[in-house]
């Protein structure tokens, strides 16, 4: 496959996908955890990002189709989703209820990462890392290597996937360090302000997606 192609589809993923703005959030969700609990988290979020990208790079257009999801209606209900997420964010209840569930004796450091991560896998893999945005990139390449004559291109932007989760790991490994930078305040008030921020992401969600709606869909009717 084309080299500038695979570079862009990589700059464009890591862009869409934005690890270092989810960093805090991850951060918050595993401020008390130990060292140890963190790295399984990291671990175990970065394969299920990896997973949801390989997922949509082979089966994504099928996929939606398939449940006759548009792209749009995906969007606004991620939307929403980050909308719900971020008023929790800022309110401080996401963070003491997922603290809450771990508190559990007799528990080792891969079960408590186990236990942590059911409570944030949603919204951290997917829709605050893999959203939108991301599966429409995913999908579009997918459909431009399936358009090239040859054997295996799409491995290839498989490939591309596989180095990206490994560098959102080694992101969410730094996250331990940005916390000793930061301090309890710091991070307590960096976690509200990024609330707000996926706030207005959520509501920029909803919005593109029923003005496409509105216009694609309903007017066309009209």
């Amino acid at each position: 496959m084309d080299k500038q192609l695979l570079s862009t589809f990589a700059a464009s993923l890591f862009a869409l996908l934005n690890p270092l703005g989810v960093l805090p959030v991850f951060i918050s969700y595993t401020a008390k955890e130990n060292k140890s609990v963190q790295k399984w988290l990291a671990l175990l979020l970065s394969l299920t990002v990896l997973g949801l990208l390989l997922l949509f790079l082979f089966t994504g257009s099928a996929l939606l189709k398939f449940f006759g999801i548009t792209l749009d209606s995906f969007r606004m209900a991620g939307g929403i989703l980050l909308l719900l997420i971020g008023i929790n964010l800022v309110t401080g209840d996401v963070k003491s209820k997922s603290q809450e569930a771990v508190n559990q004796d007799n528990q080792s450091d891969f079960q408590e990462a186990e236990s942590v991560y059911r409570k944030i896998v949603i919204p951290l893999a997917m829709p605050l890392l893999v959203g939108p945005g991301v599966i429409a990139n995913v999908i579009l390449y997918a459909n431009e290597a399936q358009a090239k004559k040859g054997g295996f291109h799409i491995f290839e932007l498989a490939a591309v996937c596989v180095f990206i989760a490994s560098i959102i790991c080694a992101i969410l490994l730094s996250g331990r360090w940005l916390q000793r930078l930061l301090g309890n305040v710091g991070l307590s008030i960096a976690t509200r302000i990024l609330g707000l921020l996926v706030a207005s992401i959520g509501v920029q969600f909803i919005v593109i997606g029923l003005t496409n709606i509105i216009v694609k869909t309903i007017a066309t009717q009209l």
